[in-house]
Formats: C-alpha cells, sequence, structure tokens
C-alpha cells in the first residue's frame, strides 16, 4: 500500500497549498475561488478514499492500481498549478516593492491580471472535472469514503513524503543549518519544553530548511521520535494533537476528545525525547498557542524540542521560549541563486556557455529569492530564444 499511501501525504500536501492559496490577500484569486474551495473538497474526498483504502486488505486489482496512478498524475498536475499561482502571488509582492523603491526590474513587468486569473480559473476547473471523473470511478470500483470528521484537521506536509528525502541539493544556507542541528543536539540539558521558530517572508526556503534539519542524521540519533506537522489555518489544538497521534500510532488517531488524545500520546512518547515540526504557523492568539504548549509539556521528556516556521514575526514572539533560538531568514546570494537556478536547469552541472551567462543574468532577477529561483527548474525544458526572454 506504499502508493496509497504516499499519495494520502500528497493530497495533504495540496491541500495546505490551497488553503494557502485562498487565504491570500491579493485580489489575483478572484474569480476562481470557487474552483479553489471546490478542488480542496474533492481532495479531501480523495484524501479519505486512499486512507480507507490503506485499512483494506493489500490484494488489489488492475483497476484499483489504474485509479490509483491516474490520482496520482492529477495530483501532480494540481501541485503545479498552485506552485504557478504561489509564485506569480511572490513575483507581484516583489514588483510592488520595486515599483515602491521605484528600481523595476524587467523580468518584473507589470502582467495583465485578468488574464492570469482566467488562465488559472480553466486550469483549476479541469483538474476538477478530472477529479469528478475519478470519483465516479471510484464509486464503480468499489473506493467509498467514510464521513469526515467535523472537526478541521491540521494538515501534513506540503509536499509528498519523497519529499522528505535528503538527495536534493541545498544551497545557501548550510551555515544556518549546521548552526540549528548544533544548538538542537545541545539542548539536551534543557528544564522545560523548548520552541525554535523559523521565521522569513514568503519564498524564502522556511519550509525546506525545516525539512533539512529534520533529516539531519544526528537529529535522528538525539530524538527518539521525530513528528512533522502542517498547520496552516484554523490553527486547532485538537486537530494538530490527532495529527500527532496519527504519525505516532494511525490505528488509534481518530480519537476525539482531548483527554483521550493526551493520554494515548503519552503513551506513545513515554519517556522520549521527541522533535516536532510544526510547519507553516498562522495563529497569534496567545491563548491558544499557550493551550497547544500546555498539552505538549505533558508528552515525552522535558528535553524535547517544537520548530515552528512562519512568515509572521508576531508568531514568532507569542512562540518562542528563548528569543535566541529563533532564527531568521534573509534573502541570498546572487550566486546561491544561480546554484538553484543551475541545480534545477542542468541535473548535472554543466551548463553551455552562453546559457550560463543568461541564466546568470536571470539569477539577479531573483532578488535573492529562492522559490523564484526554483520555479526556473522549467527552463530546461524551454528553448534557447525563451532564456534570452527571460533575461530580457
Amino acid at each position: 500500500m506504499a502508493a496509497e499511501f504516499v499519495l494520502t501525504f500528497a493530497a495533504e500536501g495540496i491541500l495546505t497549498k490551497v488553503a494557502a492559496v485562498a487565504t491570500e490577500q491579493f485580489s489575483l484569486a478572484w474569480g476562481f475561488k470557487g474552483e479553489l474551495a471546490r478542488l480542496g473538497d474533492s481532495l479531501s474526498l480523495m484524501q479519505n478514499i486512499l486512507r480507507d483504502a490503506a485499512e483494506q486488505p493489500t490484494d488489489r486489482d488492475h483497476a484499483f492500481k489504474d485509479w490509483v496512478k491516474k490520482l496520482k498524475d492529477i495530483a501532480q498536475d494540481a501541485d503545479d498549478v498552485l506552485d504557478e499561482f504561489q509564485y506569480e502571488v511572490l513575483r507581484r509582492k516583489l514588483e510592488l516593492q520595486n515599483h515602491m523603491k521605484k528600481k523595476v526590474l524587467n523580468f518584473f513587468s507589470i502582467s495583465n491580471p485578468i488574464a492570469f486569473r482566467l488562465k488559472m480559473a480553466r486550469k483549476i476547473k479541469n483538474i476538477n472535472q478530472l477529479l469528478a471523473e475519478l470519483e465516479s470511478r471510484a464509486t464503480l470500483i468499489g473506493l467509498v469514503a467514510k464521513q469526515k470528521d467535523a472537526t478541521p484537521q491540521a494538515m501534513v506536509n506540503r509536499e509528498t513524503v519523497s519529499s522528505f528525502d535528503t538527495d536534493e541539493k541545498f544551497f545557501g544556507r548550510e551555515e544556518l543549518l549546521s548552526d540549528i542541528v548544533k544548538t538542537l543536539i545541545n539542548s539536551n540539558n534543557q528544564e522545560n519544553l523548548s520552541v525554535m521558530p523559523i521565521v522569513g517572508m514568503p519564498g524564502l526556503g522556511k519550509t525546506t530548511l525545516a525539512k533539512k534539519v529534520f533529516n539531519e542524521p544526528d537529529i535522528d540519533k538525539s530524538f527518539d521520535k521525530r513528528i512533522w506537522v502542517c498547520v496552516s489555518d484554523p490553527f486547532d489544538v485538537n486537530s494538530i494533537l490527532r495529527r500527532i497521534l496519527e504519525v505516532l500510532n494511525p490505528t488509534i488517531a481518530r480519537i476525539e476528545s482531548q483527554e483521550a488524545l493526551l493520554k494515548n500520546l503519552q503513551e506513545a512518547l513515554a519517556r522520549k525525547r521527541y522533535i516536532l515540526v510544526l510547519d507553516d504557523v498562522w495563529n497569534e492568539d496567545r491563548i491558544i498557542w499557550i493551550n497547544l504548549m500546555n498539552c505538549l509539556s505533558k508528552l515525552g521528556s522535558r528535553e524535547s524540542t517544537v520548530i515552528v516556521t512562519t512568515r509572521s514575526a508576531n508568531v514568532a514572539s507569542i512562540t518562542e521560549t528563548n528569543p535566541n533560538l529563533r532564527r531568521t531568514l534573509g534573502l541570498l546570494q546572487e550566486d546561491e541563486c544561480w546554484s538553484i537556478l543551475k541545480n534545477r536547469a542542468f541535473h548535472d552541472d554543466n551548463a553551455r556557455a552562453d546559457l550560463e551567462i543568461i541564466g546568470k543574468q536571470i539569477a539577479k532577477k531573483c532578488a535573492g529569492v529562492p522559490l523564484v529561483a526554483k520555479f526556473f527548474y522549467k527552463i530546461r525544458e524551454m528553448r534557447w530564444s525563451k532564456w534570452s526572454k527571460w533575461s530580457n
């Protein structure tokens, strides 16, 4: 059932992106928020179908495997579209900043927002139609989702489980990564649960950095349990506790009451040192955060650690247990953006001399934001003339 398991997490990751897109303050999503909501509902249903299928006998026929493959393809298409939207939102933010500074970069030339909305609406509508057809097929082959919980659920990481592989090259944050790992390892003499916020504007790589920390061999050796939960909105304490329990013991994760959740979590984490990553936290309500911390402090050993990734300095102030633990991400250097771009476009690290010149010109215009550089991984599929277009 490995394929179904991975796809469940992929669907949840895309759900997180849908939530982030829907809450953006830009009017760019005007005209297709209804389709976004429909996409979220459809993916949630698919997620439930996969979860229930994972609890059934493992013998599956060809029709089921074909259904899973089609869902994987559609989920990837949805992921690509939402990446495109988030990139456009980030591009417009940087464009606005450059206008305010009266230093408008050619790369951030003004584009037609209406045309972009229409294009996004069409793409998301097409994906929704494919998901509707897949839902009909699910019924025909005997896949039916159980009733969903009424309580909003926190969502696991925004990418697939396979995204936790450590093979992907990492640029520009090596010293910070080493510093965080060293700090966390040396925190084994602390008296209370500690919280380390990683804060920065969208696109700077907070989640990527947290994943690198999460996967470091020294972290794996130092902590008995590693848990990753993507929170986003709404921030619901019971949902977060339930998702932690789901990571530790999936067979009993459908518990509702906080008392029962804590009892099972205490058993799962008894005398264990754990590291918990809460990715993409937006909550600025101190009382709700204290409620969660009161729950977490009852679990495991006192030497445990929570990492919080957030865009908000207010969230960092509320969550941090020691100001010295906060890590704030800045912009990358130009050569670091080029390294990201080159790695995405040329896996063998060998770029033609003419393309390297153009690529470095593009790297200048990434404004130090890793997400902008990563967006150009598709450039390797472009013709040389399109490279020239981007550089100009």
